[in-house]
């Protein structure tokens, strides 16, 4: 049974609660957490662009709960709707709490074309590093829903999101997460080719377990092969089995 609190649930993130996270992601994608008078200018100039961006920084997202039954080897079924990605390989279905699969918008950054390119550039970066942030304000929504669900584990671990694009899984399943949720009630929608509109969009799913499963390796994430011809899942594969 879903939980009621999160069925394609919308979630408004204050850019209060996502700046701390965005400051963060800001400077470590543009390198400014060094010394020196130039990158002191540089994060002032960055810094007069995100209080011109400020009205655009509009976070949301839609949220549905699923059960951990719902994985079964490297696919994940949602409302009818498969999911494909070497990461649901290394789960134990009885030790997952649940699955939130979401979309999420942190707005509109782009600029007028006549803007000077590095204006562009920073407005775009803060745009990133607010989807960024959006996603880890959610996660702690996501934490708190799961201690009023599930009062009685005293360890429950929500792992890092992943989702199209990470661990093997299709760029392509993107579309598939607008059959399980509804994205125009955040006012974001998927184009045939998987671009989701507002650009600064991102689609992808929370695991929480109650043991000590993991994700794969950092090296792991891009990785874009099917899960029977790669050596490596073979090996989690055969010693779950």
């Amino acid at each position: 049974m879903q939980n009621k609190f999160m069925n394609n649930q919308t979630i408004s993130i204050t850019m209060a609660e996502a700046d701390v996270f965005a400051m963060e992601y800001f400077m470590k994608i543009c390198g400014l957490n060094r010394e020196g008078i130039k990158y002191q200018r540089m994060l002032k100039q960055g810094m007069e662009i995100k209080e011109r961006i400020r009205d655009s920084v509009d976070i949301k997202a839609i949220v549905s709960y699923f059960p951990g039954n719902a994985i079964k080897n490297n696919t994940a079924v949602f409302n009818g709707v498969a999911f494909h990605c070497n990461a649901f390989q290394r789960f134990d279905p009885a030790h997952v709490l649940g699955v939130y699969i979401y979309i999420l918008t942190a707005g509109f950054f782009e600029l007028e074309h006549d803007e000077p390119i590095l204006d562009q550039l920073y407005a775009d970066i803060w745009g990133t590093a607010y989807v960024d942030a959006g996603i880890e304000v959610l996660k702690k929504y996501v934490e708190k829903d799961l201690e009023e669900k599930h009062r009685d584990h005293e360890k429950i671990t929500v792992l890092s999101s992943f989702g199209p694009g990470f661990y093997g899984m299709d760029v392509n399943q993107v579309s598939s997460f607008f059959e399980v949720l509804d994205g125009s009630k955040i006012g974001v929608h998927a184009r045939s080719n998987s671009l989701m509109l507002p650009l600064k969009s991102c689609a992808g799913f929370y695991v929480a377990v109650d043991d000590k499963t993991d994700l794969p390796d950092s090296d792991c994430e891009s990785c874009q092969s099917e899960y029977k011809n790669c050596a490596f899942c073979q090996t989690v594969i055969k010693g779950n089995s």
